[in-house]
């Protein structure tokens, strides 16, 4: 089994390389850095950014192999994890006007191949190497196994602490009637519900707390919470947060990557 990280010479994709590295060494996967020839990116700053890769991924005594290839990046990449036994793919997204505009990880998003997807946005290039808390935003108790468990995995192969952040989505006239008893029965009612997943990071020996929030704009709250608060880590559930309000306006999760203050993953289940 396999980890993919895309590797395109910039030190973004050498970032996302790196967490998918932490994973890789988690569960004892090969990584394979992985390119797809076009005429944006130079060879030789190609291999040179897979040097420092591997001897990284050394560090973690993970075992590394190159794959170039050719063709349409997309149809290129799904062909090889078709004949590949990959766990998952790490990508970096280009600082660009918009985040995803024409970029290979809109592209995988899209496509949703069977491999989980891990899209990565680089706002702070030292800070995987030194997590000491992850943040896991989620709907009330809306958390998929798949999220949790892609979570847990990082924050495990990270060595950080976590935190399940819960945002309750309430009108602000519905906000200003609320009771405080109101409150924290709606709050314990979400605790109660991720009781298992409580339990399963106590079993996995991974500090952790639970936190809540009302809001009426779910990614402001995040980004707020972000800027009052010491982490290093954000991961989000790519598919909620893709969609689009507006016709053509700027979706959910490239608002969240244009302003979020620390490295975001934003996690596709190959399943979905």
């Amino acid at each position: 089994m396999k980890a993919v990280a895309a590797v395109n010479g910039l030190i973004t994709s050498e970032v996302s390389a790196f967490y998918a590295a932490r994973y890789a060494s988690l569960y004892n996967l090969t990584l394979t850095l992985l390119h797809v020839a076009n005429p944006t990116d130079e060879r030789l700053d190609v291999e040179s950014s897979m040097a420092v890769i591997e001897e990284v991924a050394a560090g973690y005594k993970v075992k590394t192999e190159r794959v170039f290839l050719e063709g349409k990046p997309e149809k290129a990449i799904c062909d090889y994890l078709r004949e590949t036994r990959a766990d998952i793919v790490f990508c970096s997204t280009r600082m660009r006007r918009r985040f995803f505009e024409d970029s290979l990880s809109e592209k995988l998003s899209r496509l949703r191949p069977a491999t989980d997807l891990a899209i990565v946005r680089v706002a702070r290039i030292e800070a995987w190497a030194m997590t000491r808390e992850a943040v896991l935003p989620i709907r009330e108790e809306r958390l998929s196994v798949e999220k949790f468990l892609f979570f847990t995995s990082m924050v495990k192969a990270l060595g950080s602490s976590a935190e399940i952040y819960s945002i309750s989505p309430v009108s602000r006239s519905r906000m200003a009637r609320l009771e405080i008893g109101d409150t924290k029965k709606l709050f314990q009612r979400i605790n109660d519900r991720l009781e298992h997943y409580s339990r399963a990071l106590k079993l996995l020996e991974i500090p952790f707390r639970i936190k809540h929030a009302l809001a009426a704009d779910e990614i402001g709250q995040i980004l707020h919470h972000l800027s009052h608060h010491d982490c290093e880590l954000l991961v989000v559930g790519g598919r909620r947060l893709a969609r689009r309000p507006r016709i053509f306006g700027e979706n959910r999760l490239e608002r969240l990557f244009r302003l979020t203050p620390v490295n975001t993953i934003a996690y596709y289940a190959g399943s979905e």
